[in-house]
Order: structure tokens, then C-alpha cells, then sequence
């Protein structure tokens, strides 16, 4: 059995949607996502619903009845002596705590900022800025396979040359040159591009 006979609760959704100004369908929306729910005795609780629409819901969509809840009348003021201290009440304590008051607004906020970081990146992209990773260290790949290709042919092309100025046997000096060019590369083999 549903117990609603505090104040300030109802039975139904329909009647608290009714209350709130807003559809039916909303409000069971809005429970379906997790964004409601009912007191534990089935009872709704009009100011928590309308507390927990209000935090989770996009503020250009929300209606009038959700963005001003209805305020109570002033209490009246107490007279106060010009001798007498004026002392202001203690603050209301948070609904919720910290952690839980990530809002829509915030959300919307970060899902901005993503979108503008995106296309801030494509643009880089079109002007020349950026290049695709991949396709960079392939291009590296290949001009260090060009570049090794070349220095191993040097020695074939300057032995002969270097062999007659220095009154040498020319096959040997190619075979030094070969060797020694070789052991060189190997040892910078281990030399890795990094691309972060």
C-alpha cells in the first residue's frame, strides 16, 4: 500500500507530474533512466523529484514549473533593537554530496570542450600541421631503408678510385670498406623513431 499523507508527497506519478508542470511520459522517462525514483513505502516525493530533474536535465529544455520551484511566503521579519546583534541563520546543508553533483551543465560544458579540441585538430589536419602517425614513421621507414641502400653501395663505387691513389689492391680495400660500413649500420640498428 502506498503511503502519501505527508506533505509535500504523492501516490502517483500522474499527479506528481501534474504538480510539476510537466508530462506523464517525461517523468517515466526520466525513472527508466535512472534519473528518479520513488520513496522506498512507493510514495513521490515532489521537491526531491523536482531537485534531481532540475540537476540532471539540459536547462534550455526546461519548462517554466521546473526552473523556479514555488517559493513560500517571506516569514516576517522580526523587529530588531539598534542595540541588538543582527545574526544570520546557518546555511543550508547540500542535498547531495559533493561527488553525486555532477550536472547536465557540466557534461554539456565537457562535451563542448571535446568537440572544439576535435575540430581545432581537423583544421591542423587540412592546414598541413599534423600528419597521420602511421603514415609518418612508414615515410621514416623508407628514407632510412633509401638512405642504408646508399651508403652499402658507396664502397663499390669508390673503391677503385681510392685503391689507385693509394697504390692499393682495389677488391681488398672495397671488402675493408664493406665490412667496416656494415659493422657501423649493425650497430645503429638499434636506434628507434619515436612518435609520440
Amino acid at each position: 500500500m502506498i503511503a502519501a499523507a505527508q506533505p509535500g508527497r504523492v501516490a502517483s506519478q500522474r499527479e506528481l507530474a501534474r504538480r510539476l508542470g510537466v508530462s506523464h511520459t517525461a517523468l517515466q522517462k526520466a525513472q527508466r533512466a535512472g534519473r528518479i525514483a520513488p520513496e522506498p513505502d512507493g510514495a513521490w516525493d515532489v521537491e526531491k523529484v523536482r531537485t534531481r530533474l532540475a540537476e540532471s536535465s539540459d536547462p534550455a529544455r526546461k519548462t517554466a514549473a521546473m526552473a523556479a520551484p514555488p517559493t513560500a511566503p517571506a516569514a516576517p521579519r522580526p523587529m530588531v533593537s539598534p542595540h541588538q546583534p543582527v545574526v544570520a541563520p546557518p546555511p543550508a546543508p547540500d542535498p547531495l554530496p559533493r561527488a553525486a553533483q555532477n550536472t547536465f551543465h557540466d557534461a554539456r560544458t565537457a562535451n563542448e570542450v571535446l568537440k572544439a579540441q576535435e575540430r581545432r585538430l581537423r583544421l591542423d589536419e587540412r592546414r598541413g600541421r599534423l600528419v597521420d602517425k602511421a603514415r609518418a614513421l612508414l615515410l621514416v621507414h623508407r628514407l632510412a631503408k633509401e638512405e642504408r641502400d646508399a651508403i652499402l653501395a658507396w664502397p663499390a663505387r669508390v673503391a677503385a678510385e681510392m685503391a689507385a691513389e693509394l697504390g692499393v689492391d682495389a677488391h681488398r680495400l672495397q671488402t675493408m670498406m664493406d665490412q667496416r660500413l656494415r659493422a657501423h649500420l649493425a650497430a645503429r640498428h638499434d636506434v628507434r623513431v619515436q612518435v609520440s
